[in-house]
C-alpha cells in the first residue's frame, strides 16, 4: 500500500472512530409505583386530612446514569409524582384523607437519583426531601439493588425512600394528630 493510500485510510478510520464515539443512545426513564411490601411501614392511623404537594420545580430531564455509550435520563418532577402516589396510597390505607387545601401539608421532592451498574446488579439511589406544614425538613434515602432490571432498581428506590419517610417519628407524629 502506498503512503498516500495508507494516509487516506488512516484519516477515514480516525473520522469513523470520532463519529462512533459521539453517537450514543439516550434513554428516558419514567418512574412507576412499586407497592410497599407488608412491614415496610408501621401501622398507624390519623385523623386530619393532608395536602401532598410536588415541590420539585425542575421540569427538565437530568442525567441519572450512564453505561458505555448509553445515557439514562429522568424527570425528577415526574419521579416526585410517583412518590406522592405511593404516599397517598399508604395514607388512604390508614384512613387519612389526602385533599387540596388541608391544614396539614407535606411538600415532597425527589432531589437526586443515580444509577450504578455492578457485577450482575443495578443499583439506584434516590433522595426524597420532605417538608411538613410546621417546618420540619428532612431528606430520606432510597437505596435499592436489582439483579435484573433498571426498572426494579429505580422504582424500588423510590418506594424505599417513601418507606423511610413513613418510618420517621416526627413525620408519623405530624400525620397522626
Amino acid at each position: 500500500m502506498s503512503g498516500s493510500k495508507f494516509l487516506t485510510v488512516w484519516k477515514l478510520l480516525v473520522v469513523f472512530m470520532m463519529l462512533m464515539s459521539s453517537i450514543g443512545c439516550t434513554h428516558h426513564f419514567v418512574a412507576q409505583q412499586c407497592p410497599m411490601k407488608p412491614g415496610m411501614v408501621p401501622e398507624f392511623s390519623g385523623g386530619q386530612p393532608v395536602t401532598i404537594a410536588n415541590a420539585q420545580d425542575a421540569p427538565e430531564q437530568v442525567l441519572i446514569g450512564s453505561q458505555g455509550i448509553h445515557k439514562w435520563m429522568g424527570n425528577l418532577q415526574q419521579w416526585t409524582d410517583t412518590a406522592i402516589g405511593l404516599v397517598k396510597t399508604e395514607l388512604e390505607k390508614r384512613k387519612i384523607m389526602t385533599t387540596e387545601g388541608a391544614n396539614r401539608q407535606l411538600k415532597l421532592s425527589i432531589t437526586r437519583a443515580n444509577i450504578y451498574w455492578g457485577f450482575a446488579s443495578i443499583r439506584c439511589i434516590t433522595s426524597l426531601k420532605v417538608e411538613t406544614g410546621d417546618g420540619y425538613v428532612r431528606e430520606f434515602e432510597g437505596n435499592n439493588v436489582s439483579p435484573w432490571t433498571l426498572h426494579r432498581a429505580c422504582n424500588g428506590a423510590i418506594t424505599r425512600a417513601v418507606a423511610a419517610m413513613l418510618n420517621d417519628d416526627t413525620i408519623l407524629a405530624y400525620l397522626k394528630y
